[in-house]
């Protein structure tokens, strides 16, 4: 990014990128910034065919005193995990990750020469080691199931939305864990040691999972396009753990569509109806974009490469109004349809320049009643000048609200 004057007016936005407000309280049902057992990057896009096109880096941060395994998923666009390994965090640590090198088969090698012996598994399944960690083959098949293609591991199945510009795209999900589990590549279906995978969290009476509901996490993300001068950034997405708070059936939780909305997971689930303004010209020529991550609802499996799976595509209730008050619904139902997009303003056709929309997520045939959860981030680009990155507003939330038909 190009250190040029940059007015007021566009300073307020890049200093608001961290201004969420305080966590909100639903009777133990926290959604704000803190630290917490499990951490959503909601989107991620990288230039496989260009190093210097868009790409994404991230941190994942220990916020307490005392050494902590995570295990890192990444999911395609459509929820379905490609890509699975652990972390060892030092007291305060920081590890670093460049997106982009998971995809040439680089997984972040931790744990040298600490003491593992507290984490089962470890002794089998260290979380160092040598890279490429990936063979040629799962690396291929990693690409191909983030820009949608049939890979060589898995020839005509399909685990993602094609993609024919090559951006790799999906979201990253980090856990607090208990135990070791490997580097996995190359599968689909779920069946990874990941959230999809029934014995990773505890069931409330059975044996502990392998996830732990410690809240000790802390992260951040950086958008980067290099070809055109840009980036942006903003906080991981907290999903705070509360083990007391969802015991029974019929909770809606973060990972609630893996397990029967049972509860198991004890995180909080994000918000359902978002707020946030945009600014599409101005200062902001370079155009304003939404990414926009939402939870599909239920387990989705790969399919036939041509087709698309259930319950996609996914359905949006939304308005717009100018910033007069004057608002309007927003045409059509399908402006999101995704697990996880960067979708610009110009292509929903809005009537404004400048204005507000608001954003409600509801079910359509994915057996949830109501709305489901989301996460909602404006994106600013003044043309290699500046650019910023915000969090919208939540103004409903899903605790205490019965996720089962």
């Amino acid at each position: 990014m190009n250190r040029k004057s940059v007015s007021v007016f566009a300073l307020v936005f890049l200093l608001s990128s961290s201004a969420w407000g305080q966590p909100r309280n639903a009777e133990g049902c926290y959604v704000g910034p803190g630290l917490a057992a499990t951490l959503l990057f909601p989107y991620f896009e990288v230039d496989l065919g260009d190093p210097l096109g868009v790409g994404t880096l991230l941190s994942i941060n220990n916020g307490g005193g005392g050494g902590d395994l995570v295990r890192l998923v990444a999911w395609t666009d459509w929820g379905i995990p490609t890509l699975a390994f652990d972390i060892y965090l030092k007291p305060f640590d920081v590890e670093t990750i460049n997106v982009g090198d998971l995809f040439n088969g680089n997984i972040p090698s931790t744990g040298g020469g600490a003491d593992l012996s507290s984490f089962s598994g470890c002794d089998v399944h260290p979380p160092s080691h040598n890279n490429p960690s990936l063979s040629l083959n799962d690396q291929a098949q990693l690409k191909a199931d983030h820009v949608g293609l049939e890979g060589p591991v898995f020839p005509e199945s399909c685990v993602g939305a094609p993609h024919p510009d090559m951006i790799a795209r999906g979201y990253i999900t980090v856990d607090v864990v208990r135990q070791c589990s490997g580097i996995e590549s190359g599968n689909t279906g779920g069946v990874l040691v990941s959230p999809a995978s029934p014995s990773y969290f505890t069931d409330g009476g059975g044996a502990p999972g392998v996830a732990e509901a410690a809240n000790v996490l802390w992260g951040d993300l950086i958008y980067v396009d290099s070809n055109n001068k840009a980036a942006q950034g903003s906080e991981a997405i907290p999903i705070w753990a509360n083990p007391t708070k969802f015991v029974g059936a019929d909770h809606f939780t973060f990972y609630g569509r893996f397990s029967g909305w049972d509860g198991r997971d004890e995180r909080v689930p994000l918000p359902s109806r978002w707020n946030q303004r945009f600014l599409n010209g101005g200062p902001f020529a370079g155009g304003a974009d939404l990414i926009v991550w939402r939870d599909p609802g239920v387990q989705v499996s790969s399919v036939t490469c041509g087709t698309t799976p259930p319950p996609f595509p996914l359905k949006d209730s939304s308005s717009v109004g100018d910033l007069d008050g004057n608002s309007m619904g927003l045409a059509g139902n399908i402006h999101f349809p995704l697990a996880t997009q960067r979708v610009s303003v110009d292509s929903l056709g809005l009537p404004f320049t400048f204005g507000w929309l608001q954003l409600s997520f509801v079910a359509s045939s994915i057996g949830v009643t109501g709305s489901h959860q989301a996460w909602v981030q404006p994106s600013l680009n003044a043309s290699g000048l500046y650019s910023a990155n915000f969090n919208g507003t939540p103004t409903e939330f899903l605790c205490n609200t019965d996720p089962t038909p």
